[in-house]
């Protein structure tokens, strides 16, 4: 073990305006737990490497003060191969606890532990506890010669300083101890195992696994999920739900995959008796993320299910299912089509203290498709996390369509019956602290902390013109999309000749300069970087609005010298009913495309084989003397050479500048040779300052005839 370096602390704001500050930058870094404990001391786990190579990664865990200004601690966990932290647990006494996998043989095992060596040929899992200092108690390999997976289980320490773990077994050799129930022999079931102090291993159970919670008593409540095989986990005597209807959640009708069925399961502490199992589950299955008991022992669970029945009763907040989302768009397969199970929803279920019954339960969600990914339940609420695809996510105000999906959080009264405000953020929730009454979340490089009281950001989002791409770097000239809650009243379409740079007291500018604004609304803005930002490092875009003093947000980007994006349309809602010849739509980006009679290119319309399709193009930078932002004239030809990466596909005849538009927009003549036919995929590329940069948007498709 040795300290993990690299840890950035520092407090402040993310934004000039909002409810995100950033408490701790990690750079190389994972992070897949957080914990507050009593004092506000914040712990953290997952992994330090080169994100996206998996061969890199060390465990660490580490604890930060309350501000995020000083680290206490940070410990590794390093072998030859990889291993990551997947969940953490504190106790009442300060000590951290890890659950994680690795497939190091030498990872670093302390004297003692109940598993020495490495048993298993591929993934093993570990257990470590390190003392509040960071000191490390014991590390101990677990699951014996079993292939494990931590991802779906859990960490729980009791007051006695006994761990509870829970996990997935993929080979059914996960060890049992004498006297403990076995709930299935089923080969792939999920596991619970209770190691003591010294992480001896006092009671392994196999066929239960999932998010764990005590009541008062000490009893063990389990909240998992079963992958369609009802035989395996027989309910208890009068429970709430003894079966269910099993169906495919993915693959196709050749190979399906059967939806996840959500189960709560309550031991005794010995791990040695099953005191009910119930289901608590629709036709199409339901995944818990989070259970906790109150002092009744009545269990609450949260989650996201697909199905349309989940069960709800009368008195909760959403009774009924609201998901009216679109399946993804059909495809011509020649053997099978893909199953898409309905929309999901997030929900929160109430069972009563003998699992034969629900207190409550309610869905939560708009008619798009939403998400509990977290959830936090306390004494004074529900609060939970996930993703927002619906701009009518109850709650939400102000979320335009475009920003979707989006993080979001939420709140829920205990008894199930109203919410709080939904707010949108940026990063993935994975803690709430009821003393400050912010949620913590990872944005992939920062820790930050999250007020859910707070007004909504003036900025929900910055989308490139073209493509709707989230804006984190911007170039000289990039048509940009910037969406909030209220700009304005109504909107205004503005002529090209004569664009102003503020409406009604509502201007954007980037370092100073004041951007060209193309259109407005009440939630939308269209305008046009500067080009005077080019050679800058970074670009500050500074929002004012009417009824603030100043700016109203300020966001921080990258710039570029150039990012190129094509112009998208929207792809058809059925491709399998379009009239396609020869190749197959496989879902790539659509491109905005006109055919040589100037009619749109769509798989209803498509352009005759050989003949020339014009496409758009913007986000080139700086081009000759376009230094400040005009209105083309003329075709004046692109001095930048544009190609199709894919020399069979056909070629670039002709890029030029679109005449009445502003400059920075380039039409694209583009002929496919006459051997191709049917939806047409490719990807262009531009040379820009001697070097070939790819257009964002690979596999763009028209459609040929």
């Amino acid at each position: 073990m040795r300290l993990l370096s690299g840890i950035l602390v520092c407090a402040g704001m993310l934004r000039a305006a909002g409810a995100t500050a950033t408490l701790a930058s990690f750079p190389d870094t994972g992070i897949n737990a957080v914990q507050v404990d009593s004092a506000g001391y914040i712990y953290v786990a997952g992994f330090q490497g080169e994100i996206g190579t998996l061969a890199t990664y060390d465990a660490f865990v580490a604890k930060i003060s309350p501000d995020g200004s000083k680290v206490v601690y940070s410990t590794k966990f390093a072998g030859s191969k990889y291993e990551f932290a997947s969940a953490l647990a504190l106790d009442a006494t300060g000590n951290a606890y890890i659950l994680g996998e690795t497939q190091s043989p030498d990872f670093p095992v302390t004297a003692g532990a109940s598993q020495a060596t490495l048993q298993a040929p591929a993934t093993q899992g570990f257990v470590a506890k390190v003392d509040p200092q960071g000191k490390v108690v014991y590390a101990t390999f677990i699951g014996g010669s079993a292939n494990i997976s931590t991802g779906a289980g859990g960490l729980l320490a009791d007051s006695a300083g006994n761990v509870f773990v829970s996990g997935q077994d993929y080979e059914g050799a996960f060890p049992t101890t004498p006297g403990a129930v076995t709930v299935s022999a089923n080969p792939s079931s999920g596991f619970v195992m209770k190691l003591g102090p010294d992480s001896t291993l006092l009671a392994s159970v196999v066929g239960i696994g999932g998010q764990m919670a005590f009541d008062t008593q000490g009893n063990l409540y389990v909240a998992g999920a079963l992958n369609g095989e009802a035989s395996q986990l027989p309910a208890t005597a009068g429970a709430f739900q003894s079966t269910f209807g099993e169906m495919g959640c993915g693959g196709d009708a050749w190979v399906g995959m059967a939806c996840s069925y959500q189960y709560v399961t309550k031991l005794n502490s010995a791990l040695t008796q099953i005191l009910y199992m119930t289901y608590v589950a629709g036709t199409y299955g339901a995944q818990p993320v989070a259970i906790a008991v109150d002092a009744e022992g009545n269990a609450t669970v949260a989650g996201t299910t697909n199905s349309p029945d989940y069960p709800t009763t009368p008195n909760a907040f959403q009774p009924f299912y609201e998901a009216q989302a679109l399946p993804p768009p059909a495809q011509d397969f020649a053997i099978s089509a893909p199953i898409y199970p309905p929309p999901a929803s997030g929900y929160v279920t109430r069972l009563n203290s003998t699992g034969t019954g629900l207190i409550y339960s309610t869905f939560f969600s708009g008619t798009q498709d939403d998400t509990i990914t977290f959830a936090a339940i306390t004494g004074g609420g529900i609060y939970f996390a996930g993703q927002a695809g619906s701009p009518d996510l109850p709650g939400l105000d102000g979320a335009p369509s475009a920003c979707l999906p989006e993080s979001y959080t939420a709140e829920m009264s205990l008894d199930g019956s109203t919410i709080a405000a939904s707010r949108l953020l940026n990063g993935t929730v994975l803690a709430y602290d009821a003393e400050t009454a912010k949620f913590l979340a990872w944005t992939g490089t920062n820790l930050v902390s999250f007020d859910p009281t707070a007004p909504p950001s003036p900025i929900t989002c910055i989308l490139d013109s073209a493509d709707l791409r989230q804006v984190t770097a911007i170039a000289p000239g990039e048509l940009v999309s910037i969406y909030g809650p209220f700009f304005l009243s109504g909107s205004i379409a503005l002529p090209m000749k004569s664009l102003p740079t503020s409406i009604f007291g509502v201007s954007v500018t980037f370092n100073g300069t004041a951007a060209p604004i193309l259109y407005a609304s009440n939630q939308q803005m269209n305008l046009q970087a500067p080009y005077e930002i080019a050679g800058s490092s970074q670009v500050e875009l500074a929002l004012t609005l009417p009824q603030d003093s100043g700016v109203a947000e300020s966001v921080t980007l990258a710039e570029v010298t150039a990012q190129p994006a094509a112009f998208l349309t929207l792809p058809p809602a059925s491709i399998s009913s379009c009239p396609l010849d020869g190749g197959v739509y496989t879902g790539g980006p659509v491109a905005l495309a006109f055919n040589a009679d100037g009619s749109q290119n769509t798989c209803f319309n498509q352009a005759p084989a050989g003949t020339t399709v014009t496409m758009f193009l913007q986000g080139l930078g700086v081009i000759g003397s376009a230094a400040t932002a005009q209105v083309n004239t003329s075709p004046t030809p692109l001095t930048l050479p544009v190609t199709i990466t894919e020399p069979d596909i056909g070629s670039v005849v002709s890029a030029n500048a679109l005449v009445g538009s502003l400059a920075g927009i380039w039409q694209v003549g583009v002929q496919i040779a006459p051997n191709n036919t049917g939806a047409v995929s490719f990807s262009l590329a531009v040379g820009i300052g001697g070097q070939t940069v790819a257009v964002r948007d690979q596999d763009l498709t028209i459609f040929v005839k």
